[in-house]
């Protein structure tokens, strides 16, 4: 029996093909040369580590940021940008958690000073730079980021998966909506299988499960940075799971602090953070669904799904401003005639459903090899987890381009 009032146990070392790359502890957006030499010579002595300074200002760095890691510390140029504030919101929607920006530009404004902090910046120094005061915001972004600005304090979203009974499922649309997100939305995803002994979310991905997950929530006092980069198993640039099997005749016990000190880290590395959870009544499940930002209700058009979905949801409440909770259909018309209607279920419910995936068992009976991602294909499948990553992120659509080759 493994228990977390053993001894700490070994964590195991994940093989993977690819790590996950580490943050730059430093990057620049400039627009002039002499900025740039006079950067260069400040973030030589006062911030060690790699990191490089670009040309382009704060519109270079959206894009950059948009594709790449975030650093931990950020200088964006805004000199001559129109809308500054505009930017900077910009800026913090494509910013990993976690990063220090300090913004540099040519108007001396205590009222763009003050916007600017609002939204999210840690400093701003006018030009011409003084490199003692360049060097004091670079020193405060490195020693003291607890202090610093909202986008350094902003965590990634947590969303919970999980079945109004099992079969409905759960598993399948939690890994689709994480991929989406990941590689059609280019966000940084985090994908935890908390069903430890059957590693659903390993397999639908084709990867192998490891023991990283286990070993991490039973002993959750080293959970860190370097820890989790350990023991995820990366697919693709931007989606790491976390997903164990263990053997079957083992009693696994992790307490529900330790699930709480997992997702804590890796809300602090990541932009979402999704967990799929067993419908287990038992306490580091219940704490999963009651800390997240969006509970994901799973059913579907049996008596049986409906019943469950009642009894979950007057555990979960009604949700309020810190927490949603969104009722998702799957499988829409696998049961025919016999299925309960859309509508008598709103009516037991007493709410709408969020989203309605359709019932298409070819496609997935032709998700194989490169393809093994169904939200990957065309179709009404991949538009309703588009529409559900929408309903997570606020994000506009993309924009379909004839010329797009599909991956």
């Amino acid at each position: 029996m493994r228990s977390v009032l053993e001894a700490p146990a070994p964590i195991e070392r994940t093989t993977t093909t690819k790590q996950p790359l580490g943050r730059p502890a430093f990057l620049a957006f400039v627009s002039d040369g002499e900025t740039e030499t006079l950067l260069r010579e400040c973030v030589s002595e006062l911030v060690p580590g790699n990191g490089s300074i670009m040309r382009g200002g704060i519109a270079k760095a959206v894009t950059h940021l948009g594709q790449h890691r975030s650093p931990q510390i950020l200088i964006v140029d805004i000199s001559g940008v129109e809308l500054p504030i505009s930017r900077v919101n910009e800026l913090a929607d494509v910013c990993e958690p976690g990063v220090a920006v300090i913004a540099i530009g040519n108007r001396d404004e205590i009222g763009l000073y003050r916007e600017l902090l609002r939204a999210g910046v840690t400093d701003y120094v006018v030009k011409p730079l003084n490199p003692r005061l360049l060097a004091k915001a670079l020193t405060d972004g490195r020693v003291r980021p607890s202090e610093a600005s909202p986008i350094h304090k902003k965590l990634g979203t947590l969303v919970a998966f999980v079945g109004a009974r099992g079969g409905v499922g759960t598993t399948t649309l939690a890994v689709n909506t994480a991929w989406h997100l990941a590689h059609r939305q280019t966000r940084r995803v985090a994908l935890v299988d908390l069903d430890l002994q059957n590693g659903d979310c390993a397999l639908a991905l084709e990867i192998k499960a490891t023991s990283g997950l286990s070993e991490a929530l039973a002993n959750p006092l080293r959970i860190d940075n370097t820890l989790l980069e350990r023991v995820m198993s990366p697919v693709g640039e931007r989606l790491f799971v976390l997903s164990s099997e263990e053997p079957l005749h083992e009693d696994l016990h992790f307490t529900a602090v330790a699930v709480e000190t997992l997702v804590s880290v890796l809300r602090e590395q990541f932009h979402y953070v999704i967990l799929d959870v067993p419908r287990i009544p038992a306490a580091p499940y219940r704490r999963a669904l009651e800390i997240a930002d969006c509970r994901i209700v799973v059913a579907d058009q049996t008596l049986r799904s409906v019943r469950d979905t009642v009894r979950l949801r007057a555990v979960l409440g009604d949700g309020d401003g810190k927490r949603r909770n969104l009722l998702v259909v799957n499988r829409h018309g696998e049961g025919g005639r016999h299925a309960v209607t859309l509508q008598e279920m709103q009516q037991v419910l007493e709410v709408k459903p969020n989203s309605v995936i359709p019932f298409q068992p070819t496609l997935f009976a032709m998700v194989t090899g490169s393809t093994k991602i169904a939200a990957a294909r065309r179709g009404k499948f991949r538009e309703a987890i588009s529409t559900l990553a929408l309903g997570l992120s606020g994000r506009t659509p993309e924009r379909r381009r004839w010329w797009r080759v599909e991956k």
